[in-house]
């Protein structure tokens, strides 16, 4: 596949890099050359200096021939602009990154789609949604859903004093009586899939599969206390802020939002007069303010300012002061590994959440129900469904030669039964099936569970 990346910065760059280590062939185009000097020196791709919405631009860089066009620029004015462009020479998949909320109504949205963009994908949205997910179980540091959001993959940090520390996956697998599957571990940056003789060891980051019912259960074998407070403190401005604010209110919380004496954010009417919603001007990493919003006894704090230094600092402090869960928006790479071993419950990263949003349309186009990577590695998750004429269906699962580095983590039956398999489990036909592997295994498990070849 042919892709043209229009924009250099954190977001474009990391799409680019995703897309590239897949073997596709990417060109790369923005007006600044530093950006590009960094992505010709990182990555395998083609770079083209210019304006992406100069005709001449683009055609120096292949649009032609492009299959695949991704606008990224910070401007979304831009983005939207160049997928319109793209529609001239005939490249099937346009989309679209934005960050404001201007462009994001349903009326102007369904004119874009009308004008023949493929997705508009706003990435305030986008790293707001996970941060929710998030926030919405004790235990995780990061949340994805599948299967009709019937199964859930959970990141968890491994601390010493955790019950599953120094533990053998064979042990714990009997011990959890099959409630969940680790299905990952990443230690010291290096992602594999576990066997049952392997140990489980403190400064592991760990992806659990569980279905959605037995959440529960797993925070109590994780000796987790949920905090049955309804009370969160969101740090910033931003639209990322806001749409947490309320998201965090229709689910029943008693929110306070912390913005700068100087900020004057776009708060709709009906939260600004909503009985669970309260406001207050300061700084978030300040101590003193906090102990002020009761932080300690909050059951959430998230910072997503559009400072990472300030969310950072501000989410140690909440976690200092005995917040329950706290949450940090960090947008550079280098402070957000520095955040996740300060003992942050959840890092979000805007720019990786949006790479992944566009890799599941990608994928979503070739007939994945879902997908999502695992945070850092390249391990992926993928939800296939078992086709009528699969060789996978009927038969023991251990009867199966699956490739290398990857596992059926879950199946859902019948639209809503989750199941955790092991080796006796038979795959029938409509099943959805929850996949993770490396990116040279899925052609291979798409043979065996979809019956395509």
């Amino acid at each position: 596949m042919r892709t043209l990346i229009i924009g250099a910065g954190e977001t474009g760059y990391h799409i680019a890099q995703e897309l590239s280590s897949e073997k596709m062939e990417v060109t790369l185009i923005d007006e600044n050359p530093t950006h590009l000097l960094a992505a010709q020196k990182e990555l395998n791709v083609a770079c083209v200096r210019g304006n992406g919405t100069s005709l001449s631009v683009l055609e120096q860089a292949g649009i032609e021939k492009s299959d695949l066009l991704i606008a990224a620029t910070d401007q979304d004015e831009t983005n939207l602009i160049c997928c319109l462009l793209a529609n001239h020479y005939g490249v099937e998949t346009k989309i679209a990154i934005t960050k404001t909320g201007s462009f994001f109504k349903p009326t102007l949205i369904s004119k874009y789609l009308e004008s023949g963009i493929s997705q508009i994908i706003n990435s305030s949205m986008v790293a707001a949604q996970e941060i929710l997910d998030t926030a919405g179980f004790a235990s995780a540091a990061e949340v994805s859903a599948f299967g009709e959001k019937n199964v859930l993959l959970i990141g968890y940090k491994v601390k010493p004093d955790s019950p599953l520390e120094g533990k053998e996956l064979i042990g714990l697998r009997s011990e959890a009586l099959d409630q969940f599957l680790i299905g990952s571990i990443v230690r010291e940056g290096e992602s594999f899939i576990p066997s049952g003789k392997d140990r489980i060891l403190a400064g592991d980051y760990v992806y659990i599969l569980v279905p959605r019912e037995k959440q529960e259960m797993l925070n109590q074998f994780l000796k987790v206390q949920v905090n049955r407070s309804r009370r969160a403190v969101v740090a910033g401005s931003g639209q990322t802020a806001l749409r947490v604010a309320e998201g965090l209110i229709k689910s029943h919380y008693e929110v306070t939002l912390i913005i700068g004496e100087q900020e004057h954010p776009d708060i709709k009417r009906k939260i600004l007069n909503n009985k669970n919603f309260h406001m207050i001007r300061g700084d978030a990493e300040s101590v003193r303010l906090q102990l002020q919003l009761d932080v300690p006894v909050a059951a959430l704090f998230i910072a997503a300012t559009k400072d990472d230094f300030v969310n950072i600092a501000a989410s140690v402090v909440a976690r200092y002061l005995g917040a329950q869960k706290t949450i940090a928006l960090v947008n550079k790479e280098e402070l957000a590994e520095a955040a996740r071993s300060a003992e942050i419950d959840g890092v979000i990263s805007p720019r990786l959440s949006t790479a992944r949003r566009v890799r599941q349309v990608i994928y979503s186009a070739e007939g994945d129900l879902n997908f999502t990577t695992i945070s850092e590695t390249n391990m992926e998750v993928h939800e296939m469904v078992a086709g009528e004429d699969a060789p996978i269906l009927g038969l023991p699962l251990k009867k199966f030669r699956l490739p290398q580095n990857s596992l059926v983590g879950a199946i859902v039956k019948g639209g809503n039964q989750a199941i955790i398999p092991n080796g006796e489990t038979a795959i029938e036909a409509g099943n959805q099936v929850i996949m993770l592997t490396l990116p040279e295994g899925v052609p291979r498990l798409r043979e065996l569970i979809e019956g395509k070849k």
